[in-house]
C-alpha cells in the first residue's frame, strides 16, 4: 500500500452537520500534509481516503464512489490539473477542489474551465474548504 492513507473515519454519525458523511478522496504527495487534512476532515465527519499520486487517484475512483476529489496542484509528483483533465474525459464529474502553493492564472483558469468547484492557495483556509464541502448535500 506505498504512498496510500488508511481511511479515517470518524466515529459521529451524522456529521457536524447533521447530513451524511461525505466520502472525500484527498490527492497529496506529501505524507504529513495529507494525514493532517485527513484527520481533520474526519473529526469533521467526513470519509477520506487518501493517495500520494496521480495512479493510485485514478485507480481509487474506479474503484469508489466519491462525494469529492481534494488534490494539490504543482506538488511534486501531483499535477491536479491532470488529474482533473482525466477524470473529465471519462465522464466523471465528482467536485472537485484544487489547493497550490502558489496562485497562478492559467492554472486557476484552467481548474475552473474544467468544472472545478473551487482554487484554494495555501495556507489554507480550511474553514472555506469546510463550508465547501458542507454546502454540497
Amino acid at each position: 500500500m506505498h504512498g496510500l492513507v488508511r481511511r479515517q473515519e470518524c466515529n459521529l454519525l451524522p456529521n457536524s452537520c447533521g447530513l451524511r458523511k461525505k466520502a472525500i478522496l484527498l490527492v497529496e504527495p506529501n505524507l504529513d500534509v495529507r494525514l493532517m487534512l485527513s484527520m481533520l476532515l474526519a473529526e469533521d465527519g467526513c470519509i477520506v481516503d487518501g493517495c500520494g499520486s496521480l495512479a493510485e487517484a485514478l485507480l481509487a475512483v474506479a474503484e469508489k464512489d466519491f462525494d469529492f476529489v481534494i488534490t494539490a496542484h504543482g506538488a511534486p509528483g501531483i499535477d491536479g490539473l491532470l488529474l482533473l483533465e482525466a477524470l473529465r474525459e471519462r465522464g466523471c464529474v465528482i467536485p472537485f477542489v484544487v489547493i497550490s502553493s502558489s496562485y497562478e492564472k492559467e492554472p486557476y483558469l484552467l481548474a475552473m474551465n474544467l468544472g472545478a468547484l473551487d482554487y484554494f492557495v495555501t495556507p489554507l483556509d480550511y474553514a472555506a474548504l469546510q463550508r465547501l464541502i458542507h454546502s454540497r448535500t
